[in-house]
């Protein structure tokens, strides 16, 4: 069955000079993919993916152009135009996602950028989107765990960090005290997952967590050393603005590293700093 709102895979029944008739994979219902809305070279018999949305008058259509978000994730989106009944923002594809006014939680200004959700109305199968979040994020339902690997967009600085999005899925938070290196608002980032909140957000870290953080560490310290002709003032009595500013990592991480380093007899420790010890 045809998800709306949805990327669905499909294969190309029929070419008309229009476009393309495209067969579900699995139910076998077709949907008309025009000309216009195909960005492929395709054949017949060939499977493809396709996100199928309703226009305004209630016809399905397909486009091989991927949204920035499907129904049920979220995105940093831009509003392209705003009217009295509500925003259009732009979240790449042809047709430009409607936010009603009823779905705002703050009034939307054109050409500003805002966290929304995707949303499918039962009812009448449209798309919509929603800067309203609270409802959602307190019934994540949640396919990550505690450890995991995660994708990180950033999409607002607040006092504690940023608010990010989790896996297009979930919305969390990463803390200033453990960014160690510049991020830009809307990248996407590899992180991990510290902790999973009862209230439905995400605690989550862009570093490494644990012995494999470590192990990059001490692979940051030995190439700074080299670079520094294998000898720094740094220590662990260093401040942890200046060994951020050196090494992008926590004062803890560093003296952990350090540690280790030490006891594999890598490095000399004196109140000088660190020497990098060569065979």
């Amino acid at each position: 069955m045809i998800e709306f709102g949805k990327v669905s895979e499909f294969f190309v029944s029929e070419r008309t000079p229009e476009g393309f008739y495209l067969s579900h994979t699995d139910s076998g219902e077709e949907v008309f993919l025009a000309h216009k809305m195909n960005s492929e070279d395709l054949e017949l018999n060939q499977n493809i993916k396709a996100f199928v949305y309703l226009d305004t008058s209630g016809d399905r259509i397909a486009t091989t152009k991927i949204p920035c978000a499907v129904v049920g994730e979220y995105a940093l989106m831009t509003a392209v135009e705003v009217q009295e009944f509500g925003a259009f923002f732009d979240w790449g594809i042809d047709k430009d996602l409607l936010v009603p006014g009823n779905q705002q939680k703050f009034s939307v200004k054109e050409d500003e950028s805002y966290l929304v959700r995707v949303c499918l109305e039962a009812e009448t199968n449209r798309v919509y989107g929603t800067t309203k979040l609270g409802k959602y994020i307190e019934d994540s339902e949640f396919d990550i765990e505690e450890g995991g690997k995660v994708k990180i967009t950033p999409v607002t600085a607040t006092d504690l960090g940023y608010k990010v999005i989790i896996n297009k899925k979930f919305i969390g938070i990463i803390y200033a005290n453990e960014i160690f290196s510049n991020i830009s608002i809307g990248a996407t980032y590899d992180g991990v997952v510290k902790k999973i909140r009862v209230d439905g957000l995400v605690d989550a870290a862009l570093q490494v967590q644990g012995i494999k953080n470590l192990v990059e560490a001490k692979d940051k310290i030995v190439s700074y050393l080299e670079s520094c002709e294998g000898h720094s003032p740094l220590n662990d009595k260093s401040s942890p603005t200046l060994i951020k500013q050196n090494l992008g990592m926590s004062k803890q991480t560093f003296k952990n590293a350090l540690g280790m380093l030490y006891k594999e007899r890598k490095i000399k420790l004196s109140k000088d700093g660190i020497e990098l010890i060569t065979a």
